[in-house]
């Protein structure tokens, strides 16, 4: 084996900045051929080795691979196709390959292109212009795949991503599950949210670091580092536009900014707004909820096109569901207001009920006090009057019977008497009124309070050393005769009592003026 290294002048943009070229050939000469044309060329700068046995080359590729191999189709051991075939079993990946050949041949093109040949060239026909055309060719092809294979991996992952975004329900669970697979997303070393406020400060409110970075959670950012001056107003957020920065370094950013991100290691990082809309009709603007970070803090880094568009992807599926969130959140804090209202009313409806049972049990209490109360007026309605029947018959039989023989005197206290049994018998009739009161329903009647008050006067008689005085010219009106008696004689009565008890002078004289009658006629 034989394993020689070369540096030619000028690299290709397009190839990797590192290229490795692998020659395996059983012909001296033509290795030295190989290797002049690719030295010739200034397309590209590459590393090359060469081996003249097709074992020592599998045993060196399956060690380190290289970017590509020029392939020999005949050769002693194992011929092109048996070569490659044998090559798949040992890598993962078969690097791009070029079968040369000493004469062409259509079948053994097609075999090598099944076998996993880029291209197929004939010795005699190769020339350095062709073999570093193909080279090219085949480098280009393989860095096309490359990228297709990646862009393909990263939208099944940003798939999973927003599948597990819209499956969360909780706020956190939805910043959470969107930092890590954004981290995961693009290989960086740590991606943020952080929650924007009006005033442009606000708080890092999810993080997905690598555990050799300081973390950046519940860290507040001062709205300094946010003013016109910096490459990123937040009016450039509105119009949903990234700030993305590849070297902090050799960014025109303000030195406090670049503080802040030295803080946190950061030496490279892309920033894009979260927004959504109000679900209001008055309200059309975009509303700027919060940014999504991406740092590199291991090296500065290029951002290129398609890692910007994932993140601008994923941060549109997070606003969606940052919104669903929120509203559930906002739903579930309703329906917590309302369980506790229906609660309250529970509670209320069931104290009522205890409140009804309460007010029955008094009801029927009541009901019954009621009814025993008009028993005992009824009952003792009748026992009263009877005496007092008994007492008016054997009054009239004795005026009857000595009629015309008794002196005035007596014939005068006969009369009294009656005039008393009249009076019992009202105060009876009227003790059973008051016991209905509120059951029944007692008419008014015109009352002249003069005969009333001195209807009073007469029955109760008090005492002679106790003087009454009332005006004579008293109104009449409509009002309950018993009740307005009972009021006069308890007046009186307690009044007489505190005389009699006390023997006060000022208590010797019950006086009631004409201002007190007009005040019971109104």
């Amino acid at each position: 084996m034989i394993i020689n290294t070369s540096q030619p002048n000028q690299s290709d943009k397009i190839l990797p900045a590192s290229c490795t070229i692998l020659i395996v050939d059983d012909s001296a000469t033509d290795r030295y051929t190989y290797r002049r044309y690719l030295e010739a060329t200034d397309r590209f700068e590459a590393q090359i080795w060469d081996c003249d046995s097709a074992t020592v080359a599998l045993d060196l590729c399956e060690q380190t691979c290289p970017n590509l191999i020029l392939l020999d189709y005949l050769m002693p051991e194992l011929d092109g196709l048996q070569f490659l075939q044998e090559l798949a079993e040992r890598v993962d990946v078969v690097p791009p390959t070029i079968m040369l050949t000493g004469q062409g041949n259509e079948i053994v093109a097609v075999e090598a292109m099944k076998h996993g040949a880029i291209d197929y060239l004939v010795k005699s026909q190769l020339t350095p212009l062709k073999l570093a055309n193909a080279i090219v060719n085949a480098l280009s092809m393989q860095k096309l795949q490359a990228q297709i294979d990646r862009q393909h991996q990263q939208q099944q992952l940003l798939a999973r991503i927003v599948v597990k975004i819209g499956q969360a329900v909780e706020l956190s669970e939805v910043l959470q599950s969107a930092v890590q697979g954004c981290r995961e997303l693009l290989d960086c070393d740590r991606v943020a949210v952080y929650k924007l406020q009006p005033d442009l400060s606000g708080t890092i409110v999810a993080e997905a670091v690598l555990p050799q970075w300081t973390s950046s959670l519940g860290k507040q950012i001062e709205e300094g580092c946010f003013d016109d001056r910096t490459a990123h107003p937040i009016t450039k957020y509105l119009a949903g536009r990234s700030f993305i920065v590849s070297d902090i370094d050799t960014a025109d950013l303000l030195p406090c900014y670049v503080t802040m991100l030295k803080e946190f290691q950061v030496r490279s990082l892309v920033i894009v707004p979260i927004l959504f809309r109000e679900i209001s009709p008055q309200s059309s603007d975009p509303i700027v909820w919060g940014l999504l970070i991406v740092h590199q803090c291991r090296s500065s880094r290029t951002w290129v096109a398609n890692e910007i568009n994932l993140v601008n992807e994923l941060s549109i599926q997070m606003a969606v569901a940052i919104q669903q969130a929120e509203l559930v959140s906002d739903l579930q804090a309703s329906l917590a207001h309302q369980q506790v209202i229906e609660q309250q009313l529970r509670d209320r409806v069931l104290e009522i009920e205890q409140i009804n049972l309460r007010l029955s049990v008094a009801t029927n209490l009541l009901e019954k006090r009621n009814q025993e109360l008009n028993e005992f007026a009824c009952i003792a309605s009748h026992d009263l009057q009877a005496p007092l029947r008994r007492i008016s018959n054997l009054t009239n039989w004795l005026s009857q019977d000595l009629e015309g023989t008794l002196p005035p005197e007596n014939q005068q206290q006969i009369d009294l008497i009656q005039m008393q049994i009249l009076q019992m018998n009202a105060l009876i009739k009227g003790l059973l009124q008051y016991a209905r009161v509120g059951r029944e329903n007692i008419e008014s009647t015109n009352i002249n309070l003069s005969d009333l008050f001195t209807e009073v006067i007469f029955t109760i008689e008090p005492s002679p050393e106790f003087e009454i005085n009332f005006p004579t010219d008293l109104p009449n009106f409509n009002t309950h005769s018993l009740h307005l008696k009972q009021v006069f004689a308890n007046l009186i009565n307690l009044s007489s009592m505190k005389f009699c008890l006390l023997k006060l002078r000022h208590f010797n004289t019950f006086r009631l003026t004409a201002e007190f009658f007009q005040f019971l006629a109104h």
